[in-house]
């Protein structure tokens, strides 16, 4: 059936579904960062205050998108409450960044690598 689909979405019969490849590239990108954070020794409870940072950042940025429902409805101005929102995400998703390299930082210093 995967290969079915595959062929409907490349011929344009089907339209891929956006959300879940951008969940998979997450994913490969989480799993990514967990194999190279094992490389350089660091302990599973050390790679889940790392991931942690991520996981939390994803549901606060779930919560600002499931804000949006809505928000072209009866509302003359939905693209500025719109632009708001992504910024939010955007701030959300730099800050997660810079967290997260902190951690990684802290960590290294705690294990003197």
């Amino acid at each position: 059936m995967n290969f079915f689909k595959k062929v409907g979405e490349s011929l344009g019969f089907l339209e891929e579904n956006k959300t879940e490849k951008i969940m998979q590239e997450r994913e490969k990108i989480k799993n990514d960062m967990i194999k190279a954070l094992s490389a350089i020794n660091f302990t599973n409870d050390e790679i889940k205050e790392v991931t942690d940072i991520l996981d939390r950042t994803q549901i606060e940025i779930q919560k600002h998108k499931d804000s949006l429902i809505g928000t072209n409805i009866n509302n003359p101005h939905f693209d500025i409450t719109m632009k708001e929102i992504f910024d939010e995400i955007r701030k959300l998703e730099i800050k997660a960044g810079v967290d997260m390299k902190a951690k990684i930082a802290e960590i290294k210093q705690r294990k003197g690598i």
